[in-house]
């Protein structure tokens, strides 16, 4: 007899679940905290597929959660302020990058004071331009925090990096972790659950295998390159277009993202 071919999904969530379970063995997550993410996770699916309110019953039958967790998931919070802090620190980066006001002669990223002047902006203006709702102090603060931004003797402070990446196993490094994967996932799972002629989100990946590490190293030194340029890019034309349109209430967003994985023999994982 010809064995029963199991759902593919099934076999594409293991896979998908083994990096993810790396990170929580890694952060101490027990299954019992996975398995209460699981369960808000599947909540809210279940409620974003119906227009109409749904039961507890029915949200019940579509996920296999009880009906008491039910009742209280439905009143749990899904606020994340360290992925709200680690976009702020980024954003803020991007202005004080590109922005011609902040920018010294050379197109350089220029020192600021906190409060600016009438003629030079500072960093207060900077965080006000992005439309943070979380205050300047708080944001310079996590900058200083995560060596982003280094204070000068004459009270001023100074950019160090044009891209905002935590400092390893810290908390906002956690939360740009979830913030990248969650879009990557979500662009995927659009495209996954598309109806057929349903517009689908550009998501795609070159993959070669039997390759030389000195191939490896070749080809990401080419993809690190041309990625960094394509996200610098778009960066300035994203900048550029937000503040045209200042005044606007616009709530739409964009993410572009990149990843590279050189795998060399020896780093493969079986």
């Amino acid at each position: 007899m010809t064995p029963e071919i199991s759902d593919p999904f099934e076999a594409a969530l293991a896979a998908l679940l083994e990096p993810l379970a790396q990170a929580m063995v890694a952060h101490g997550v027990t299954i019992a905290a996975a398995n209460e993410a699981m369960k808000k996770a599947l909540l809210k699916a279940a409620l974003e597929i119906s227009d109409e309110a749904m039961s507890d019953s029915r949200a019940s039958l579509l996920t296999g959660i009880h009906r008491k967790d039910i009742k209280r998931l439905r009143h749990l919070s899904d606020e994340n302020p360290l992925r709200q802090s680690s976009n702020a620190a980024a954003l803020v980066i991007s202005l004080w990058a590109t922005d011609p006001n902040f920018q010294d002669k050379s197109g350089a990223a220029r020192d600021l004071a906190r409060k600016g002047s009438a003629n030079l902006p500072g960093f207060d203006d900077a965080v006000r331009l992005t439309r943070i709702d979380m205050a300047a102090g708080t944001v310079l603060q996590l900058m200083l925090d995560q060596g982003v931004v280094a204070a000068q003797a004459g009270g001023t402070y100074r950019l160090l990096t044009h891209a905002f990446l935590p400092k390893a196993g810290s908390k906002e490094q956690v939360a740009a972790y979830q913030a990248t994967l969650s879009a990557h996932m979500q662009a995927a799972t659009h495209n996954l659950l598309a109806k057929e002629n349903a517009a689908r989100h550009f998501d795609r990946a070159v993959r070669y295998s039997h390759l030389s590490d000195a191939a490896i190293a070749t080809l990401q030194s080419k993809a690190n390159d041309g990625a960094q340029e394509l996200l610098q890019n778009i960066n300035i034309l994203a900048q550029d277009l937000q503040q045209k349109e200042q005044g606007g209430a616009h709530e739409g967003r964009f993410v572009l993202g990149a990843y590279i994985l050189p795998q060399p023999k020896g780093e493969q994982s079986e």
